[in-house]
């Protein structure tokens, strides 16, 4: 990840923690199509891939506040 896609990571990270869902639909549109890669290697269509990747983006932004900035936010969402 390059240096400007980390501090726009990071600033979106604080808005996302405050619940703002501006900031929230800007991380999404960010790593969505990465995720959306990774869905599809454990779903057997598009749209259960699909599906998995909403899901999933609801869990992390209720668990957002839990990231604690060690390592990177890519990371803890795949995990």
């Amino acid at each position: 990840m390059n240096s400007g896609r980390k501090l726009a990571v990071d600033d979106l990270l604080d808005g996302c923690k405050r619940g703002e869902r501006r900031t929230q639909e800007l991380l999404y549109k960010l790593l969505a199509s990465r995720m959306l890669g990774v869905c599809m290697r454990y779903a057997k269509d598009r749209y259960e891939a699909e599906d998995m990747l909403q899901m999933g983006f609801v869990k992390v932004f209720q668990k957002v506040k839990e990231f604690r900035s060690e390592g990177s936010f890519e990371g803890w969402i795949r995990r």
